[in-house]
Order: structure tokens, then C-alpha cells, then sequence
């Protein structure tokens, strides 16, 4: 598996970013991202197809999910050009995301995950939990690029298209600018006791004032 971005191979065994040096960048480990910039009512990710050697190429799709919600937002389908962009708007007050190339808008907060489709009746997670423990996706930390053929991406999406492939991650590659990845996403559940307990706090406090 490789961990390490350099070690990313194209099918003929070139290195995918020739200018990425050996352990600069590594796997996260994570299967989730969230915003790093979210100081104005409209903050945005700019998403670069970097790379695709898959022989599901022309049916692959990729995009970004909600684990909460289940929401889809499309960013790529099979056929497109290499070195293609496209920008993903976040509305933190409406939790609306809009790829501005399609117009398409689903409820997205400001942390989420990635999926690719690859047109073969099969639909792959960055949670393992969401394949049957497979996980598909390599998310390498890119903070600090300076060109490398990256687009000035602070992070790298590496998919795997099938469960049963050859496990090299070159299938799709993507890069964001503006994200970071997270170690864990809370469940809904967990936000909701989370929230209460903020409650219990505020409560007592108000107690406590009027005692």
C-alpha cells in the first residue's frame, strides 16, 4: 500500500508525481476532512482531478458525502480530463454545498467524506465501516507543497475502484485545497448528548448566578 505519496505508482510502475519527494507526504490514516477556512458565510474547497489510471475510467464518478445525512454531492464522472477543477461552495448558516460547475446543491456540513462509483454496480466509502471494512482511499497530508505537480493542494485522495483489485490506488486521485483531515467523526447521536450536555452546563451556571 502506498503510504507514502511518492510512492504512488502509475500502471506502468512510473511514479504518479515525478517532482514528490520521498517521505514528504504520508497517509493520514483518516475518512473523513473538514473545512479549514470557515470565516465567512460562503467558504469553498477547490477539488483537481490529479490523476486516473483505472480501467473503469470511463464509468468512474467521484465526489464528497455527509455521514449524517447520507448527501451526495457529484464532483467528477467518467471521461473527465485530467487536471480539471471544480469548486465547492459551503453555506455554514443554510448547510448547503454547491458545485458551482453542475449547480448542484445538497445539505453538506463543513466535515465530510469521499465516494467513488465506479459504473459497475459498485459504490466505495473513505469510512471502511461503510464497505464491509474496506477501505478505498488513501488520504495523504499535503500541507506545505510548493508546486510537485499538486496544484497547490494541502491534501490527496487516492481510490481504490474495486474491493477485489490490484490495490495500487491510482484508480482516482484527487487534490483540495482549504481541508483537513479528522481523526473521528462523532456520531449523531453523540452530538446530540453532546448538546445537551452544553445545556446541563448552561443551566447550571444560570442557577449558580441566581443563587
Amino acid at each position: 500500500m502506498p503510504t507514502d505519496l511518492a510512492d504512488l505508482k502509475t500502471d506502468s510502475g512510473d511514479q504518479v508525481f515525478a517532482d514528490v519527494p520521498d517521505g514528504k507526504y504520508s497517509d493520514t490514516g483518516a475518512s473523513y476532512v473538514t473545512l479549514t477556512d470557515t470565516d465567512g458565510d460562503l467558504d469553498d474547497t477547490n477539488v483537481t482531478l490529479l490523476a486516473e489510471y483505472a480501467n473503469l475510467a470511463s464509468g468512474n464518478s467521484f465526489g464528497i458525502f455527509d455521514q449524517n445525512t447520507g448527501e451526495e454531492l457529484e464532483l467528477f464522472t467518467g471521461g473527465t480530463d485530467i487536471n480539471t477543477s471544480a469548486t465547492v461552495t459551503f453555506d455554514l448558516a443554510t448547510g448547503l454545498a454547491t458545485n458551482l460547475t453542475t449547480g448542484n446543491q445538497v445539505q453538506l456540513g463543513n466535515v465530510f467524506g469521499f465516494y467513488i462509483d465506479n459504473g459497475n454496480g459498485n459504490k466505495y466509502f473513505s469510512d471502511p465501516d461503510m464497505n464491509a471494512s474496506f477501505d478505498p482511499a488513501l488520504i495523504y497530508d499535503t500541507v506545505g507543497t510548493s508546486g510537485e505537480g499538486l496544484f497547490g493542494s494541502n491534501l490527496v485522495v487516492a481510490f481504490e475502484d474495486q474491493a477485489n483489485g490490484d490495490g495500487d490506488f491510482n484508480d482516482i486521485v484527487v487534490g483540495l485545497t482549504d481541508v483537513a483531515a479528522v481523526a473521528e467523526v462523532p456520531e449523531p447521536g453523540t452530538l446530540a448528548l453532546f448538546g445537551m450536555g452544553l445545556l446541563g452546563m448552561g443551566a447550571a451556571a444560570r442557577r449558580k448566578s441566581a443563587a
